[in-house]
């Protein structure tokens, strides 16, 4: 089974959710009808490269943006703090999925927190045609 860009997509959401219960979580749909506080999960540029053969590996930024309700950099980058062990690790499709160049900046009252997650994939077999027919006759000359 492969991890899809929307398994981990929905790790990061869940892990968020279970973290912080009493606040909600939407996807870059849905920006502008959460009230603060809340957290807005957004994927950026992703890429698909391949690697060796039918492997290929897919890294999936995202910017976790949270707004607060009342908007103090100290508060701010608390949250920051426990995104950091939070999302350092999520479980997507069944693995454990590591996070990588976790940064993070206050841009207008707003913490932009990014974190990457790298997974592999496999392209599905090729299907080669079988041969045609071939009639073959036995006999003893």
């Amino acid at each position: 089974m492969q991890v899809t860009i929307n398994d981990v997509r929905h790790a990061v959401i869940a892990a968020l959710e279970d973290a912080f219960p009493d606040i909600p979580v939407g996807g870059a749909e849905i920006k502008r009808n959460l009230a603060p506080p809340c957290f807005c999960v957004e994927l950026l540029e992703a890429s698909h490269t391949q690697e060796l053969g039918r492997r290929f590996v897919r890294s999936l930024p995202f910017d976790v943006q949270y707004f607060a309700a009342n908007p103090d950099s100290e508060a701010l980058y608390d949250v920051a703090e426990q995104l950091t062990g939070l999302l350092q690790w999520i479980e997507a499709g069944g693995r454990m999925t590591r996070g990588m160049g976790i940064r993070f900046q206050v841009v207008e009252d707003v913490l932009h927190f990014y974190v990457e997650y790298q997974v592999h994939v496999w392209a599905p077999q090729p299907e080669v045609p079988a041969m045609q027919t071939l009639d073959v006759r036995e006999g003893l000359k």
